[in-house]
């Protein structure tokens, strides 16, 4: 899980603690997740240095260490972690807030950030951007996982001058969640501003277990450019 700023959000660290093995029971069945995983790992050197912001119950820390990589993972829900300290025993995980999270400069060969953003405002995401940035070692990759807006069915008039569309309700797990959501090409102009190279893009549609809508996801990885932040 991510982290929640706004007033309607509050319920957010009890609701994913609470509810961690049912989410886990809908959502462990992502194959494609696996695949995009194992992509994202295939351009890291062996044995690379991994770490993954808002690992939730592990469903692609599993899949990263399998690979072969030495992976952190940090989350908000120690309901979360706890399933996924089991499931990925050869993992090393901490609860902690991605925002607040500091680690010394290019430690990683990785960074993973599969469908955790999206209760961070547009400004907060931009400095998880320089963050992660930071993190990376020179051609370090960067992975994110999110939602296509346009195949999800969100409006053309949500979104302000820079991509971003704020607050978009959605239901989930019989609650109504609020998540902000950027076009494909927002996308690019933030990574691009924060010092990274789009490398490659995919697309998928998943339907989590249960009374859950399809999710249109969309996985982005990217490279620090050696020349640094622009």
């Amino acid at each position: 899980m991510g982290h929640s700023t706004t007033e309607t959000q509050a319920w957010d660290l009890d609701f994913y603690t609470n509810f961690a093995a049912r989410y886990h029971e809908h959502f462990c069945q992502d194959r494609v997740l696996g695949k995009v995983i194992r992509t994202f790992v295939s351009k890291l050197p062996a044995s690379a240095q991994v770490i993954e912001c808002g690992c939730g119950t592990g469903i692609a820390a599993a899949n990263i260490v399998a690979s072969g990589c030495h992976l952190h993972g940090i989350d908000q829900s120690e309901g979360m972690l706890a399933i996924c300290r089991q499931r990925v025993p050869a993992g090393t995980f901490e609860v902690a807030d991605m925002l607040q999270y500091s680690v010394p400069d290019s430690k990683y060969d990785g960074v993973v950030a599969s469908l955790s953003l999206f209760e961070l405002s547009k400004q907060e995401t931009a400095a998880m951007m320089q963050k992660w940035h930071g993190w990376l070692r020179p051609g370090g990759l960067l992975l994110i996982g999110t939602w296509d807006p346009e195949r999800q069915g969100v409006s053309p008039d949500r979104f302000d001058e820079d991509g971003c569309a704020t607050k978009v309700p959605f239901e989930f797990m019989d609650h109504t969640v609020y998540n902000t959501l950027f076009t494909r090409g927002a996308w690019k102009n933030m990574l691009d501003k924060a010092g990274f190279e789009f490398v490659l893009s995919e697309t998928d549609s998943f339907k989590p277990e249960g009374d859950c809508i399809v999710e249109e996801r969309y996985y982005i990885t990217a490279k620090k450019r050696t020349s640094g932040a622009v």
